[in-house]
């Protein structure tokens, strides 16, 4: 009888190996994305773009500023609503992103890097949550390899602007409220007050980030419990429903408030950059104003952005394609289809809908080039687009699987083709064309960082630096991390600043002064007349500076033309 009782349960125990294999595939095709999205935006992130942006150079410098002296580069302590820099108020939230990496690794590009890189991965498994949550797992786990290989995400990710976090704020914030059991999917689960504080936190911090965030989180939030206010009310009328909705409405509002607060008392300051980039003029009725905003709006769900070409500022836009593969746009209508069909009996339906409809708020406002969409300020709406791609693309196979196995067999084929296909040809481009292009190497000052390298050993027994601005941005900026220069340092210096158009310039600092028209003159004849030799170095463009002697080193673009010389002069 022991030996029947040991066999029932052998019997019994049987089928555990299988339901362990099957509950751990997701598990597996989720670290493989991961893996895969994650080697895309880590990859040769120093080289790949080339150099260092002047945005990124800003926000690389005043958060090293912020780690060593507990002030910017103005010498404002802690600075929570904005920082001021290039003359415009720049927001915040990056900075303190940027200071751990800084603090084990340095200032360099790549710590500069890094943090857009580690929030772009910590997305995909937003995202997988997400989708889970609403949707079910394989559609998590589709939008998660969805955007693991959108090429708008992998550009964004692989460099140290703001915006790069919009998609990571966006996604916190929603798997922030979806962990509270908050009504943002079908499932009537209890509702958790504790997690629902951690929901407003987020929220409330996000708008402190990219100034898009400001204008598209407040919308879709707002918008989302419009249409799903049923469950809401539903879930006010219980006590612990009631403590979960307060618990997220005063987080949000202790974190958030101040800020609005702040646009609402110095609107001036902290619109500053949107003064200079609004879509209507100061003097326009309010009804013209109304639909200049509403003509940008179409523009963000043509093709031409969408998958065509993008955003049409190259350094914004991923080469060879728009801001999607092609094989995104089946996926999408038939997302949008399936949603809308679900739109009354579906809350995450509805949800999803509002998140696509909204995702132009954060670029209504301002105006672009060609009058093209941007891709910075549209950002935040990416996570929407995804997961209406991920519910389409499931939606085909099912329908297919329950209809004709062959035919999704087949489909799944072909569209995995298509996709590596695109992949492939979208990689070489972006990690070997495009950083070969004149354009994109000076919009990155790599000649002026392969400047900064030979710089920095010899800056300490040189009296003074003089360095070209023609075909750069803030160089001032690129230098501060090129010789990774010591903020203790910065604010000690002598320092002068001048104005370039609506911008604000540094003219000099310590040793480094910069060739801006007539402004630098001056501290040139101070050195050739001040009685002693002084050994001062000339980095400039072929032809700029004349009556020097050979130069010491010469910077060649990838095409071999020479970009920079550099002098070693006594005056």
């Amino acid at each position: 009888m022991r030996r029947d009782r040991d066999r029932i349960r052998h019997r019994q125990a049987a089928p555990a190996p299988a339901a362990t294999t099957s509950s751990r595939w997701p598990a597996s095709v989720l670290v493989l994305i991961v893996l895969v999205g994650g080697a895309l935006r880590l990859a040769d992130l120093r080289e790949s773009p080339p150099g260092l942006n002047q945005d990124e150079a800003s926000n690389a410098w005043n958060a090293y500023c912020l780690l060593k002296t507990g002030m910017d580069q103005t010498g404002v302590r802690w600075p929570v609503f904005s920082t001021r820099c290039f003359g415009e108020n720049r927001s915040t939230l990056y900075l303190y992103w940027v200071i751990p990496f800084e603090a084990i690794g340095g200032l360099n590009v790549w710590t500069t890097r890094l943090p857009s890189a580690v929030g772009g991965v910590i997305t995909l498994l937003l995202v997988y949550y997400i989708g889970g949550r609403m949707f079910g797992r394989t559609t998590g786990l589709v939008a998660a390899g969805l955007l693991a290989l959108n090429p708008w995400h992998i550009q964004q990710s692989r460099w140290g602007h703001e915006a790069a976090l919009c998609p990571l704020l966006v996604a916190a914030t929603v798997a922030a409220i979806l962990w509270a059991n908050l009504p943002f999917d079908d499932a009537d689960r209890r509702p958790r007050p504790l997690r629902a504080i951690l929901a407003g936190v987020l929220a409330g911090i996000s708008c402190y980030g990219y100034p898009a965030m400001r204008a598209f989180l407040p919308v879709f939030v707002v918008a989302a419990v419009l249409v799903t206010w049923p469950a809401w009310w539903g879930m006010l009328k219980t006590r612990r429903g009631g403590l979960a909705i307060a618990a997220i409405v005063a987080s949000g509002a202790v974190t958030f408030g101040p800020l609005a607060w702040k646009h609402v008392t110095e609107s001036s300051e902290m619109g500053k950059r949107l003064q200079t980039t609004r879509v209507w003029n100061s003097g326009d009725p309010l009804v013209k104003k109304v639909l200049a905003v509403l003509s940008r709006y179409p523009g963000h769900f043509g093709p031409d952005f969408l998958f065509v070409r993008g955003d049409q500022f190259e350094i914004q836009a991923p080469p060879g394609c728009g801001q999607f593969h092609w094989y995104m746009m089946p996926l999408m209508l038939a997302g949008l289809a399936v949603t809308v069909r679900r739109f009354r009996a579906s809350r995450a339906a509805r949800v999803l809908l509002v998140g696509v409809i909204t995702y132009p708020a954060g670029d209504c406002l301002s105006a672009h080039l060609n009058n093209s969409m941007h891709a910075l300020r549209s950002l935040p709406g990416l996570v929407g687009l995804i997961l209406l791609g991920a519910v389409g693309a499931v939606w085909i196979g099912s329908w297919l699987y329950q209809r004709h196995r062959p035919a999704m067999w087949a489909t799944i084929s072909v569209f995995a083709m298509v996709v590596v296909a695109l992949n492939v040809r979208f990689l070489n481009q972006f990690f070997v064309e495009f950083n070969r292009r004149p354009f994109i190497y000076h919009m990155y000052h790599t000649d002026l960082m392969e400047a900064c390298e030979w710089l920095k050993p010899k800056l300490d027994s040189v009296d003074a630096v003089f360095c070209t601005t023609q075909g750069t941005n803030m160089p001032y900026a690129i230098t501060l991390v090129g010789l990774s220069y010591d903020p203790r340092q910065w604010l000690q210096d002598q320092r002068a600043m001048g104005t370039s158009g609506p911008w604000e310039v540094y003219v000099w600092y310590g040793k480094m002064h910069f060739l801006y028209g007539d402004l630098s003159k001056d501290a040139i004849n101070q050195l050739k007349n001040n009685g002693r030799p002084d050994r001062v170095v000339f980095i400039v463009r072929p032809g700029e500076v004349k009556g020097l002697d050979q130069p010491s080193h010469v910077i060649n673009r990838p095409d071999g033309q020479a970009v920079l010389l550099i002098y070693e002069q006594t005056l």
